[in-house]
């Protein structure tokens, strides 16, 4: 009977594990959509892509994942910190901006969380902004609402070395959190 029931424990542990590396492949998608999303608007009107970085990325993700369990308030706490960890990896580092999104609506994703940026004077800007990096988190809490973080950063071009203006960092307060169609029931 106990090699039944380790059993049984194995295979509800392997199930579970492989529906979170499920969500994980599907946030991640969600992330690679919408950073293609941003860039199609940038090369339609004549900004330079957005590279991503991996680190960036990971950065965000972390603040998508915190506000996903509760460990921070949904908004840009932390943000001069991630800038700050950012600033200590990326030589010529100049500016930061950063983006932040939840939504329970799980209709087309991307396209809905770029469009509600692109609608929105602030998040406009940084999307808009002389970023050259970019790297954007996507994590779901445990109720089905996806938190987003996308943080743009700028590096210093080499000509301006010499100048001792301060970088910019931009933080933007508008935030963005779509109406819960569960609020009703």
């Amino acid at each position: 009977m106990p090699r039944f029931l380790l059993s049984v424990f194995f295979w509800v542990l392997a199930f579970f594990s492989s529906a979170q590396a499920q969500q994980s492949a599907d946030t991640k998608e969600v992330e690679r959509e919408t950073f293609s999303l941003i860039n199609q608007y940038r090369k339609a009107n004549d900004l330079p892509l957005l590279a991503w970085d991996g680190e960036i990325a990971r950065v965000a993700r972390i603040h998508s994942k915190e506000m996903a369990t509760g460990d921070v308030n949904f908004g840009h706490d932390g943000f001069r910190e991630r800038v700050s960890h950012l600033r200590s990896l990326m030589p010529g580092f100049w500016g930061a901006g950063e983006n932040v999104l939840k939504t329970s609506n799980p209709e087309a994703l991307a396209q809905n969380a770029v469009t509600l940026w692109l609608h929105s004077p602030h998040h406009l800007e940084n999307i808009r902004g002389d970023y050259i990096y970019s790297g954007l988190g996507v994590w779901r809490d445990k109720d089905g609402v996806i938190y987003f973080t996308q943080i743009f950063v700028k590096i210093k071009p080499q000509a301006q070395e010499t100048e001792t203006a301060a970088p910019s960092v931009n933080t933007p307060f508008g935030m963005l959190a779509t109406p819960d169609p569960r609020a009703g029931r």
